[in-house]
């Protein structure tokens, strides 16, 4: 009686154990570039009204994400900037446009760890670059008397740029999100034409559109353990007899996987490492769990073109993957690689989409 409470206490134990093995997959940061399409209103510094010194700004941005934290950003920015006169009470505005080179500093990932799913993503970046001014003939053609503005520029004029902002992602899906960005830029005393002994400042506040380009992030399945069953010990064997050995028990063989297909783009051999990733991975970890096993490596096509053609097609693809398995440290020699040409296992219409268009990995 005690023996078998002791047992069930121990296959209840097991059984949380079991539970507490449970994992959630794993994400990892994937480096990516993005574009950004911004639109808003700018201001320029100045003694006159708030409202009469506001104007239309845009910007257009491609950036890359090196880590979850930092990243680059080259854009081009600009439209209007604007000045006044206070008396008599006169208003001039003049284009430009401006190329920038930015860093950005992610503030989610770098205080909370990096996270795909996060809804806001505030960040910061520093940066500089130089603005092209130019239809600047509203200051030339101020009414101010006797007096001359003293940095009076005309046709156009280059000026440098510092600038810093700060903005905010709100994440739409894994590929769109929602912008919003305020960001100040200085530069010399001439930008506005008149001489104040101090830096000019032109503000700008946006919203866009931030779009990435590839994936930005990589999930990967946990491997679940099986429990090592608990083993009830045995009685204390009476003095008997010995019996006759029992003959050993066959080994267990474990039987090669049925592995994941490789699937091609129309007419392509290019192998997609990003898209199949985890497909690819899985390959080359069970070609190193099965190290003795020689695989081949075969072919197909969609049934679209001539059978010539997709014959060829079909070995290259195939070649395509036994090259990056070799370049992942497999082996060359368990590889063999053949082409089937057109699909036989797919008719009708899906003969012509994806699916006919693979790569299979057997034993």
């Amino acid at each position: 009686m005690k023996k078998g409470l002791l047992l069930a206490m121990a296959l209840m134990l097991l059984s949380f154990a079991g539970f507490s093995q449970t994992e959630e997959p794993t994400i990892t940061f994937n480096r990516h570039g993005y574009l950004q399409l911004q639109g808003g209103a700018a201001y320029t510094l100045g003694e006159a009204d708030f409202m009469d010194l506001v104007s239309p700004a845009a910007a257009l941005s491609f950036g890359y994400k090196f880590s979850p934290v930092m990243g680059i950003r080259l854009g081009a920015s600009g439209w209007q900037a604007k000045g006044g006169w206070v008396t008599p009470k006169q208003l001039y505005d003049w284009n430009y446009a401006q190329g920038n080179l930015d860093l950005t500093f992610d503030l989610a990932s770098l205080f909370g760890g990096f996270n795909p799913y996060r809804v806001v993503s505030p960040y910061l970046f520093l940066g500089g670059g130089a603005a092209y001014a130019f239809n600047n003939d509203g200051a030339n053609s101020l009414n101010l008397g006797t007096y001359k503005l003293e940095y009076l520029w005309q046709d156009s004029k280059i000026f440098p740029m510092g600038r810093a902002g700060l903005g905010f992602d709100f994440r739409l899906s894994d590929a769109v999100s929602l912008n919003l960005e305020g960001n100040v830029n200085v530069t010399n005393d001439h930008w506005n034409s008149k001489r104040a002994d101090h830096p000019d400042w032109q503000f700008n506040a946006l919203v866009g559109l931030k779009i990435n380009l590839g994936k930005t992030y990589n999930k990967v399945e946990p491997v679940y353990v099986e429990p090592t069953p608990v083993v009830e010990p045995k009685p204390e064997p009476k003095p008997e007899p010995k019996p006759e050995p029992k003959p050993a028990p066959a080994p267990v063989v474990k039987e090669f996987p049925v592995l994941p297909t490789i699937h091609f783009a129309f007419d392509s051999d290019v192998v997609d490492t990003d898209k199949y990733a985890t497909e690819l991975a899985t390959i080359v970890s069970v070609l190193n769990e099965f190290s003795d096993v020689n695989v081949d490596v075969i072919g197909y096509t969609d049934h679209k073109g001539p059978d010539a053609y997709n014959d060829g097609l079909s070995v290259r693809r195939a070649e395509a993957v036994k090259k990056y398995l070799v370049g992942q440290g497999i082996n060359e020699a368990r590889l063999t690689t053949s082409g089937m040409g057109k699909d036989p296992k797919t008719s009708g219409q899906e003969a012509l989409t994806i699916q006919a268009r693979r790569v299979e990995v057997s034993k």
